[in-house]
């Protein structure tokens, strides 16, 4: 299969991988349909790596070296791991960006991005730039067939703004200040 593959500062290859395995339990396998960059590719393209485990195996998700980059995607499920009752092959979904455990006290609370074994594919494990991927069904929401697949998978940075909002408490008519690109 094709992929964008991260092996290191300014050194993204477009090419021929493995695909991946039979999704294990509780994973869909997507066939990518579409995905998007993000202000945290960019950085690690021209000043990483600084979140990619190129050298240092990552203690979340075990990865060590190249990466296929992304974790903004969507696609639609085309087999799934035992234990996934919630999406059907052929469900047309959008990942979120990563994995939490789910068991942990952050995780009870919501706050699943404090877990301590929280990953995000695409720099941390293989991501969506590619023709398929495997994820744990928990992090994939369906799409609403209004939303086209290109719109799709800019639900993950809408979902970090509104998380901002939220956690802010801004409500309507209040003044706030957005810094950064991504």
């Amino acid at each position: 299969m094709r992929a964008a593959v991260y092996h290191g500062r300014r050194d993204v290859r477009v090419g021929d991988v493995p695909e991946p395995p039979e999704p294990a339990e509780g994973e869909v396998l997507l066939e990518v349909s579409t995905g998007s960059l993000c202000g945290t590719d960019l950085g690690e393209f021209l000043h990483g790596p600084k979140m990619i485990p190129l050298t240092t195996r990552s203690p979340a998700s075990g990865h060590l070296g190249p990466v296929i980059i992304g974790h903004e995607f969507a696609g639609r499920v085309v087999a799934h791991g035992t234990g996934v009752d919630s999406l059907g092959v052929g469900a047309r979904v959008v990942a979120g960006a990563a994995s939490w455990c789910g068991e942990c006290r952050w995780c009870r609370e919501g706050r699943v991005n404090l877990c301590r074994d929280y990953f995000v594919f695409g720099l941390h494990a293989n991501g969506g730039f590619a023709d398929y991927v495997n994820v744990p069904a928990t992090m994939c929401c369906e799409v609403p067939p209004a939303c086209s697949d290109q719109a799709a998978p800019i639900a993950q940075p809408l979902a970090v703004a509104l998380h901002a909002l939220r956690r802010a408490g801004a409500r309507a008519g209040d003044s706030v200040v957005v810094i950064g690109a991504g």
